[in-house]
């Protein structure tokens, strides 16, 4: 570090205990504080508002600021009470003459700039941490190139820090990041505000935990490019084989030794035959999965956290096609196993497999129907083209528009009974994940991509006894006016109206319109923004792919993210534990 020493002037104008204003020629400030022979510097701005430190009170060798009542250390820097630290430059005394060098050790404030990002976020405090990423992202380092900018770094370290300390692995908060930062890259929202979201989102979940842990250590000898390979022929279904039998500790070391051999691409391999075989969690075991693969692409130094957090969460995963209300989804991909469809571990991805075109007009209409009509329908459906040669992304084309068209007809009166625990959230997961298969399908063997297909067409179908009992309505009043006028008023009938009025390139230009609404304006809660944000960045993908979209999908967002929701049913929390303990019974659900 090149040192840049100034002249603040004779020691006998700093008076003992008393804060002193000094400026260099650029018009930079420093709180000056003489104390015990030494003098203290720190910048004066504070860091919380940047209010002048220089005007505050001294006592015992703590600068308090008078505005907000933050107190700093002037030996350190060091904030005892309020937020972030301030820096601190280092000063002598030469000749009489007090001397300050303005030079600041760029590696030093990296280090200390991440400590205060993370501790920000551990006490879930997203302004602080915002602030600390922009300082970060005000050093002269080099910025990856992207639409991220200056907060490609702090972005960073949310994703690593979150995933490392997801207490059960992959979360809402890191698949709300996945989508922020596509939504920053395409100028759908700004970095800043989408920033303060998703560290919220972050901080709440994992607020006050340390670090997970990193699984139980290395799972085998020797170094990692020595255990090539071993990895190549043997580590992605010793993966598996951990998850299945919920090692989760042996999961998540043996995921982070394979990140670290090969990479995001061998988390792919390792964890595919895996989620490929049930459907967890809701769809959350895809879902989060694809997201995960997402920032770890984007951010190659939070790889390792953000898949082995992703193996955590399978680990811990629900099995639910494991239950008695999925019989007819285990029967179909009993079936499945039984046709002659490429499964060699040589096999080229799905993607590149021959037939991959999209299904004509009448065939997808009338699949899509059976898909609709309940969980056997779609199943068998789904099985009997894979059967007869339709590719499964194809298949998964259609099931997502079937998945938009459920959501659409979700019937509202759900979400007022008091005896029964399902809400539009619960819905939207057949879209999200219908889109995640499509996702993971692309790099998937033909075999397990066949496999997402019948678990997608299987839940979209489950998911039939959401449906409201007729159709809705067209709005009556007319169309005209703007969409998101219509949403921030909470009006679903005039955002239809207008919706209904789009082509194509006005559908497509209205999920960045609705973007900035559905980050920042349609839920209070974190999952209920994690919720709007990743239907609507799965519906806008939906619709790219879709070689003949219709309004479906955007119809299916507004019916979503435009009514004002209760975010906290208490009544219905009440309700629900009375009955449990009244006769012992479950609430109704969708299965």
């Amino acid at each position: 570090m090149k040192s840049d020493w100034i002249d603040l002037g004779p020691l006998s104008e700093f008076a003992e205990e008393q804060p002193v204003l000094r400026k260099d020629g650029e018009g930079r400030r420093f709180a000056c504080v003489l104390r015990g022979g030494e003098v203290h510097a720190l910048d004066d701005r504070c860091p919380h508002q940047g209010y002048p430190l220089s005007e505050g009170a001294l006592r015992g060798g703590v600068l308090t600021c008078p505005w907000h009542n933050w107190k700093f250390d002037v030996a350190s820097g060091a904030c005892t009470f309020g937020g972030e630290p301030v820096r601190r430059y280092a000063t002598r005394v030469d000749g009489g003459r007090v001397l300050l060098n303005r030079a600041v050790d760029t590696a030093a404030e990296v280090r200390r700039l991440v400590a205060g990002l993370r501790e920000a976020i551990l006490r879930d405090e997203p302004e602080r941490a915002l602030r600390e990423g922009l300082r970060l992202g005000a050093l002269p380092l080099h910025h990856a190139e992207g639409g991220l900018g200056a907060l490609h770094l702090a972005f960073e370290v949310l994703a690593k820090d979150g995933a490392e300390r997801a207490e059960h692995g992959f979360d809402h908060g890191l698949a709300l990041l996945a989508d922020l930062c596509a939504w920053i890259e395409r100028g759908w929202v700004p970095p800043e505000e989408a920033f303060v979201v998703a560290a919220h989102a972050v901080g709440q979940a994992s607020a006050r935990l340390g670090p997970r842990g990193k699984g139980a250590g290395r799972a085998g000898g020797g170094s990692p490019l020595a255990r090539i390979a071993d990895f190549e022929h043997d580590e992605p279904a010793k993966v598996s084989e951990a998850l299945a039998a919920e090692r989760r500790d042996e999961a998540e070391a043996r995921m982070r030794e394979l990140v670290e051999v090969r990479g995001a691409a061998g988390a792919r391999r390792a964890l595919m035959p895996f989620v490929a075989r049930h459907l967890y969690d809701y769809g959350h075991g895809a879902i989060f999965l694809a997201k995960a693969l997402e920032l770890a692409g984007r951010f190659s130094a939070a790889a390792d956290e953000v898949l082995a957090a992703s193996t955590v969460h399978l680990a811990w995963a629900t099995v639910d096609t494991s239950l008695p209300p999925f019989a007819a989804t285990r029967a179909a991909l009993a079936r499945l196993a039984g046709l002659s469809l490429p499964a060699r571990a040589d096999e080229r991805p799905a993607a590149e497999g021959a037939g991959a075109a999209p299904l004509d007009a009448a065939e997808r209409a009338a699949f899509e129907a059976e898909v609709l009509a309940g969980e056997r329908s779609a199943a068998e459906a789904t099985v009997d083209r894979l059967a007869r040669g339709a590719a499964p992304l194809a298949l998964l084309g259609a099931i997502g528009h079937a998945a938009a068209v459920r959501l659409a007809r979700f019937d509202a009166a759900w979400e007022q009974r008091l005896d029964a625990e399902v809400g539009v959230l619960d819905v939207t997961h057949a879209v999200t994940f219908a889109e995640a298969a499509i996702a993971l399908g692309r790099e998937a063997l033909p075999r397990e991509a066949a496999q997402l297909a019948v678990l997608a067409a299987a839940f979209v179908g489950k998911l039939r006894k959401a449906d409201a009992a007729a159709p809705p309505a067209p709005p009556a009043r007319p169309g005209g006016g703007a969409l998101l006028q219509a949403a921030a008023a909470r009006d679903v009938g005039a955002a239809l109206a207008v919706a209904r009025e789009l082509d194509a390139e006005g559908r497509r230009r209205a999920y960045a319109e609705l973007a900035p609404f559905a980050a920042f304006d349609a839920a209070v809660r974190p999952i209920f923004t994690a919720h709007a944000v990743k239907t609507l960045e799965a519906l806008h993908r939906l619709e790219a792919a879709d070689p003949a979209p219709d309004g479906a999908y955007l119809e299916a967002l507004l019916t979503t993210i435009v009514p004002a929701r209760q975010e906290l049913r208490v009544r219905r929390m009440a309700a629900v534990a009375r009955k449990f303990m009244c006769d012992g019974r479950p609430p109704e659900g969708l299965y």
